[in-house]
């Protein structure tokens, strides 16, 4: 199967966890169902079980609509599918169509679960025996420190330089720390 997108898959979150969601209306107008979409989606939902906030998420909007000569507020219903919702609700039309999107949704489920399963991968521990660790960790001292150093004589030689150029001797107030030593 080709990695052309037939139906857009959002992330979401239902029931408190993130999840992959398909919007139903533009799964209505993929699988070319002749019934109209408000009802073709409350009878799947309906007849196969479908409970809300676990196999779908409703979301209402109001929309202003011309209204003769004016305007009116209209709600507009959208559900949004799990995959597995979405695969079944494809598989149900027993179609050609319905078994491509049915396709489609595996293939989005197995590249999913590679991009998973490469994040959930562990780095393989270092083997080094307790001499070499010690070699390395007195080298990072040493760099860090060297650093450390250099910014330590640059801060010293700025400040006696302000300190030449002011007239009165620069002092820090009680109690000062600076923001590295808190």
């Amino acid at each position: 199967m080709s990695q052309t997108t037939l139906i857009p898959i959002v992330a979401g979150r239902l029931g408190g966890a993130s999840a992959q969601l398909v919007d139903a209306r533009l799964l209505h107008q993929f699988l070319e169902s002749a019934q109209d979409y408000s009802t073709w989606i409350k009878r799947r939902i309906r007849k196969y079980g479908f409970e809300e906030n676990v196999d779908y998420l409703i979301h209402q909007t109001v929309e202003q609509v011309p209204h003769q000569g004016s305007t009116r507020s209209s709600t507009k219903t959208e559900y949004f599918l799990t995959l597995d919702t979405a695969k079944e609700v494809a598989m149900v039309e027993r179609t050609s169509r319905g078994r491509w999107a049915r396709r489609y949704f595996i293939e989005c489920e197995r590249q999913l679960y590679k991009l998973k399963s490469r994040d959930l991968q562990l780095p393989k521990p270092i083997v080094l025996s307790r001499a070499k660790r010690q070699a390395i960790n007195r080298q990072a001292w040493a760099e860090a420190s060297e650093q450390i150093h250099a910014v330590f004589h640059a801060r010293r030689e700025a400040l006696l330089r302000r300190a030449l150029d002011a007239e009165e001797p620069i002092l820090l107030p009680p109690g000062y720390r600076p923001s590295w030593a808190k």
